[in-house]
């Protein structure tokens, strides 16, 4: 943007696509306003209570209570979306940098943990009680404990209880869980069988309240990590992002495998879940489905495995069946990401594409290859441990059976094992650069993941506790990580939003309570409108989808016609609003209006009464009939005016400054800074050795300069501008410095700021009346000694004859400065005065000639005089500060400023620090600085960035990939397989010491009840047999009075128990144990 940015218009600035979310909710909201006026107007409040109070029951189109549910929901998260918008797009400030601070981000994660240990709790609360606590049960459950004393001799049978359960995934279709505690009987080969202990579901290895809880302080730390832009964190939250790729396939893994569900509703389900709010918001913002890449990856990542559990079916429920159809998986893997096959490009071309777009700016190509490399084997590692689990749960156990000693030298060999190489990770791979780091982590990634869940399920006291403060931010890890984009921060999660300006810490706090206030609710929203549209009927899930499909097309092909015809306005969207929602408002009312009316509703309060003094309006009286349009129609207007008003008169989103800020660019001041508060402080002990600062305010104040608050409708954000980003502004530009030593510590200010740190340092044996040249990262930077008037006008007619007769030698811009040197040699005769402002004419013909050439001419005055410290007579006489002054007059009388493209204004960064200009003409670097910071933000207008102006090549897929490191993957995957363990082997170093707990020994015994009390398919070898025929032959000396008892409490285990939602959140949390959700950064 180079011209004034005034925006007239809310559409102005819109995407076709948030117009038509602007239509699509705008005639949902008229309508919902509507029909609530209408049943408020009539005294009945049924439908308005059903919808603050709702439940996921799917719409049944001939209720007008669950049609209003619907349409209040989706008018509910429709503002939700227009409030993203407005903070992104239109906020009342504008956004702000991240600035980082270490003490501070280590301190709130420390103040995370010592707040959540208050909330530590027993898992299971408000579970309803199991039948292990029925007096039946307990009775047969005694005659099993005088079973379970251990085998006798040469018999080897016993009976155990079993466990299986997953973090998200633990209920069977009948409500009671599928991890609850059976007991049978097992095969003793090795006479040494160890009974396990009894748990509960709740309080085994990885339970539901520990993985939210283990993702509620990921998520946590990755979202501080953002807004602090916490970079010295990079290699810590990507391995916690694994974390959440490896929860992916654990997670649905347990579910295909408990419930043997892959319907389509299941799989529609899922989608939802995981893409509703994200494809809505790509559609609101304007923004790419790859932008936010969480939900694409888990989305991918889901499909992987139910394409995995799906094909082969019959296969998931054989010993070695599954592990084999998983190791072939697994070389897909290897030679998909591993070998620079092209395979990756192959399966993925139709999808991606190499053009840069937002959120991948090397293409998406690349940005998916990028992005799934990363974590490539993460979630096929969670399906093995989910593979292995039940033997994992007995493993533990079955340890924790044996005397404590015995315990905790099989514990502890393992815990040994898995902290050797955890440190050898920490010390080797982790201690790794961003980019260095990014190659090793899907292949060393493993080792913390699973040293975590080792240590946290070591003890049955610490699996059976989580913390219920860190468990409800782990609900909501989705929204979560899709709103930081716009709510907590801005501009696409670069900048933060600014609600309260000048008080960070409270703004931080405030605008993270609205944050997670908002991201809970759109968790629940979610999930309503789940229940609601998505029915377990899939029928109606394919209608339901249709009909969205439908209208989203519908309106986006209205929104881009008045796009195209220039006939888009934000009246033109409040029209079709209007009569869309009319015309929805009389279909619900038509089809559902009259039952409910007739209905009866004596018992509910008249909300009418309260407001209208006692009137109650008849349902079919004029102001019921009409009213309600009227005050939808109002609601609508106020929508539109606020979001018109912050888009006329908010700060905008953070764009390249335009030509409007000219006149505020050099308006600033130099504000004394205390370096000795305790940020600085910290920093100066932790990284320097410092103790204690000795040159603190009021006699050692430093300073900065800022800019003038302007008002928001200005659009003028100045801010510094960092080295990376002036390097990326300047690539392959060329920019000239002409005028005397003023001008040459300006040109050394310039490359400082682009990295060349010694630029300009003092260097009294040094050549000072000489051209410079430098050359920093693909920009070319060129001063030019011209003191006088005149020797700027000779360089300047130099640049020009050499950009008239060689393009290539052109510059970009070109700054020029002087007049002090005039001043003092060329004012003392009248006729010096006149022939300095004849040059001074022809050095403003040579501006506007080169400014025909498309070179940008800069003119920059000279700075503050400190008169008392000139150091010779001649300039104390002649180029005093009152000198200067009508010097400056004079070259702005004659027409230099207007000739000038831009100017910088010396006087503005110098007047306030005169007094340290040591000789009366030049200051210490750091005022410089902020001429050149001045000259940075003005190069948004003066040098634009054009489109192709660096040619792009996109990087192709397959640069990262390391077969030799993946061959280390396959092997451990097949240990992990073939082996039956999740702990890939270190689960073996404990079976030195102890025997009976071998985990290839644990299968039968781990999953055969399981399939009895799960009604899954039997487990057989490859061969087909059924194992259950082998275990029943396996235990052919069992009494059937012990088989007939273990029938008996399995029967009653599996009775369903018919539990009471207490509220709303019991009904969401059984809604998405069904759904089999994994939640996600």
């Amino acid at each position: 943007m180079t011209s004034a940015a005034r925006v007239h218009s809310a559409s102005e600035e819109a995407p076709v696509s948030t117009l038509a979310c602007a239509m699509i909710f705008g005639s949902i909201t008229f309508a919902t306003v509507a029909l609530a006026t209408r049943t408020w107007l009539i005294g009945d409040s049924r439908a308005l209570l059903a919808a603050m109070k709702p439940t996921s029951k799917p719409l049944d189109t001939k209720s007008f209570s669950s049609i209003y549910s619907l349409l209040h929901h989706t008018t509910v998260f429709g503002l939700i979306l227009l409030f993203a918008y407005l903070c992104e797009n239109h906020p009342m400030y504008p956004h702000d940098d991240k600035v980082y601070d270490r003490d501070q981000f280590f301190f709130l994660i420390a103040l995370l943990f010592l707040f959540s240990f208050y909330t530590i709790e027993r898992n299971g609360h408000g579970q309803s009680k199991g039948s292990k606590n029925s007096p039946e049960s307990s009775a047969l459950e005694q005659k099993l404990d005088t079973l379970k004393q251990g085998p006798t001799k040469g018999q080897g049978v016993s009976y155990k209880n079993i466990t299986n359960g997953s973090a998200n995934h633990g209920k069977s279709e009948d409500g009671t869980s599928l991890s609850s505690s059976v007991d049978t009987g097992t095969m003793q080969t090795t006479g040494t069988y160890i009974r396990p202990t009894e748990t509960r579901p709740c309080d085994d290895i990885l339970n539901r309240d520990q993985t939210e809880e283990w993702k509620g302080w990921m998520q946590f730390v990755f979202l501080l990590y953002h807004y602090y832009h916490a970079e010295e964190l990079y290699n810590s939250i990507r391995i916690m992002i694994t974390c959440y790729v490896w929860m992916t396939g654990f997670g649905n893994f347990s579910f295909f495998y408990l419930k043997n569900d892959f319907s389509i509703v299941r799989l529609l389900q899922m989608l939802w879940r995981l893409n509703f709010l994200v494809i809505f918001l790509c559609l609101s913002q304007g923004t790419t489905y790859i932008l936010y890449y969480i939900c694409p990856l888990h989305t991918y990542y889901f499909l992987m495995v139910y394409a995995t559990m799906r094909i082969g079916k019959r296969l998931n429920y054989s010993k070695y069946g599954l592990r084999i159809k998983m190791a072939c998986v697994a070389v897909a893997i290897f030679l998909i990401w591993d070998v620079d096959s092209g395979l990756f490009r192959l399966l993925h071309f139709p999808f991606c594409r190499k053009k840069p777009v937002l959120g991948a700016t090397n293409g998406t190509m690349w940005e998916w290859y990028f992005r799934t490399t990363l974590d490539h084997w993460s979630t096929f590692l969670g399906m093995i441990f989910a593979a292995n689990y039940p033997i994992i749960s007995l493993f533990y156990r079955k340890l924790e059976a044996l005397p404590p000693t015995k315990c905790w030298l099989g514990k502890g060999i393992i815990g040994g094992a898995l902290l050797i190489a955890f440190s050898v990770w920490l010390k080797g791979p982790f201690m790794l650069g961003k980019f260095d780091y990014n190659v090793t982590n899907p292949y060393f990634g493993l080792f913390p993941l699973i040293t975590y869940i080792y240590f946290r399920n070591l003890t049955p006291t610490l699996r059976s506790h989580s913390l219920k403060f860190l468990h409800e931010i782990g609900k909501t890890t989705l929204e979560t990580y899709l709103m930081q984009h716009h709510i907590w921060l801005t501009s696409n999660a670069k900048s933060l939003l600014v609600l309260i300006p000048g008080w960070p810490k409270i703004n931080m706090m405030v605008v993270t309570l609205i944050y997670f206030m908002l991201s809970r609710k759109l968790y629940r929203l979610t999930l309503y409108l789940r229940g609601m549209v998505l029915p377990n009927n899939e029928k109606k899930c394919k209608q339901s989808l249709m009909a969205m499909g439908i209208v989203i097309t519908a309106f986006y092909i209205v929104a881009y016609y008045l796009h195209y015809i220039g006939f888009a306005s934000l009246k033109v969207v409040a029209l079709i609003s209007v009569a869309c929602g009319l015309l929805l408002y009389q279909t619900v009312m038509d089809a559902a209006w009259s039952s409910y009316a007739s209905t009866d509703s004596s018992d509910e309060i008249s909300l009418a009464d309260t407001f209208f003094s006692g009137n109650n309006f008849g349902a079919d009286s004029e102001v019921a009939k009409y009213f309600p349009a009227v005050v939808a129609g109002m609601v609508l207007l106020i929508l539109g005016i606020s979001w018109h008003g912050l888009a006329v008169s908010g700060a905008g989103k953070i764009r390249p400054l335009h030509t409007g800020c000219k006149p505020m660019v050099n308006r600033g001041h130099w504000i004394p800074v205390d370096g000795c508060n305790e940020v600085a402080r910290g920093i100066a002990f932790r990284d320097d050795g410092i103790q204690n600062f000795a040159t603190c305010a009021p006699v050692g104040t430093g300073y900065t300069w800022g800019w003038e608050t302007s008002r928001s409708s200005a659009q003028c954000r100045f801010t510094q501008r960092t080295t990376k980003e002036l390097q990326k502004r300047l690539k392959h530009r060329r920019i000239a410095f002409v005028g005397d030593s003023m001008t040459r510590n300006l040109y050394h200010a310039v490359c400082r700021q682009l990295g060349i740190t010694d630029a300009g340092f003092y260097n009294a044996g040094g050549p000072k009346h000489v051209d410079i040249h430098r050359n920093v990262e693909h920009t070319d930077l060129d001063f030019r000694w011209a003191p006088m008037a005149a020797d700027e006008l000779q360089v300047a007619k130099d640049l020009h004859d050499e950009a008239t007769r060689q393009d290539a030698s052109k510059y970009d811009l070109i700054l020029i400065g002087g007049g002090a040197w005039d001043r003092l040699h060329k004012f003392t005769e009248p006729n010096d005065v006149a022939a300095h402002r004849g040059t001074i004419m022809e050095l403003i013909e040579q501006m506007n000639a080169l400014k025909k050439l498309d070179i940008p001419v800069v003119w920059a005055t000279p700075t503050t005089i400190n008169t008392p410290a000139l150091n010779t007579p001649e300039k104390r006489e002649l180029m005093t500060e009152d000198h200067m002054a009508d010097m400056r007059k004079i070259y702005e009388s004659l027409g230099v400023n207007d000739a000038a493209t831009f100017v910088v204004d010396g006087p503005s960064f110098s007047k306030e620090r005169a007094g340290e200009s040591f000789d009366g003409v030049h200051y210490p670097p750091d005022v410089y600085s902020a001429g050149a910071q001045i000259l940075a933000n003005a190069f948004d207008w003066l040098l634009p960035q054009m489109e192709g102006e660096d040619k792009f090549t996109a990087p192709e897929p397959g640069k990262m990939a390391k077969p030799f490191l993946g061959l280390m993957m396959l092997c451990l995957c097949f240990i992990g397989l073939f082996f039956f363990d999740g702990f890939f082997g270190f689960s073996y170093l404990a079976c030195l010491l102890i025997k009976g707990i071998l985990p290839s020994d644990l299968y039968l015994e781990a999953f055969s009840v399981l399939h009895e009390k799960a009604k899954l398919p039997p487990l057989t070898f490859n061969s087909g047999a059924s194992m259950l025929t082998e275990y029943t032959q396996r235990t052919e000396m069992v009494p059937k009075m012990v088989k007939n008892t273990i029938q008996k409490v399995t029967q009653k285990k599996r009775e369903p128990v018919i539990r009471k939602s207490v509220n709303v959140d019991d009904e969401i949390a059984a809604l998405l144990e069904d759904s089999g959700d994994v939640e996600m950064r």
